[in-house]
């Protein structure tokens, strides 16, 4: 397996989806493409570089047991800040070939995600973020649910899981969601104590999306940038992102149980 990137998460996720991609910068992960998995759910983990997952894995059990028995993976950062990053896991592009640097861009933007390709396609997609993030899919997904900026960090991401769980109630056959504590908790100053625990949080959310989703699922837990603000900036690295992909195959979450089997 060659230099992974963040922008071959989506044509990965195509891949899966069976949704076509126009021409793109990134290509489809090897080792997955015979899992047989139907439906993908993707959350980014804001902040979540490689070596920040790798030093707190042993608290992130939902997290670690993906990657254990599915595929853990240093994904090259292209960008370094969310929104840029974001648009490069979404779209399969390079930041300087989707000019995509700010929100506002974003919505006006003529360039489409992955999220758009498949629902073109008839496949339904759901996405939940931030609400101002979540308003530029609106329109051209089955769902788009925003979250208010103003929540506190475990709120925000309280919400986040709520909301995901509600689209999932809809049946998409793509999931997105947007977990945003870690970077939230970094750029208030918080140390490594605070960042594990919202680390922790974002974990057992991703355990409750796990056990929601049906079987034959994808499971894709990705960063979109190492940590970039606060003490813990560029203490870890400042290059590559943690990249996971999951198989669900029935059963319960690893909160519980074990949901993820080798496939």
């Amino acid at each position: 397996m060659g230099s992974i990137k963040l922008v071959d998460v989506a044509p990965t996720m195509a891949r899966v989806l069976g949704a076509r991609t126009p021409p793109i910068d990134g290509r489809p992960i090897d080792g997955v493409e015979g899992w047989g998995c139907e439906r993908v759910v993707l959350a980014i983990v804001d902040s979540l570089g490689y070596g920040l997952y790798r030093f707190l894995e042993t608290f992130l059990p939902n997290m670690r047991g993906m990657a254990e028995e599915g595929l853990l993976l240093a994904a090259e950062a292209v960008a370094a800040s969310t929104t840029p990053a974001i648009a490069s896991i979404l779209t399969g592009l390079l930041p300087e070939n989707h000019g995509i640097g700010s929100t506002r861009q974003a919505s006006e933007s003529e360039i489409r995600s992955l999220l758009e390709w498949a629902s073109f396609e008839g496949v339904r997609s759901a996405v939940v973020m931030e609400e101002e993030g979540a308003r530029t899919f609106e329109g051209f997904v089955e769902a788009a649910l925003g979250v208010p900026r103003g929540l506190s960090v475990r709120d925000f991401d309280r919400e986040i899981l709520a909301r995901s769980l509600e689209a999932l109630d809809a049946d998409p056959r793509v999931l997105v969601s947007h977990f945003i504590g870690i970077d939230r908790v970094a750029h208030q100053g918080g140390g490594i104590d605070e960042v594990r625990e919202a680390a922790s949080d974002v974990d057992d959310h991703i355990g409750d999306i796990a056990a929601a989703v049906p079987e034959e699922s994808m499971m894709i837990i990705c960063g979109d940038h190492p940590i970039h603000a606060g003490e813990l900036q560029g203490v870890f690295d400042s290059s590559s992102v943690a990249l996971i992909l999951g198989k669900r195959r029935g059963g319960r979450s690893r909160r519980a149980s074990a949901p993820f089997r080798p496939p």
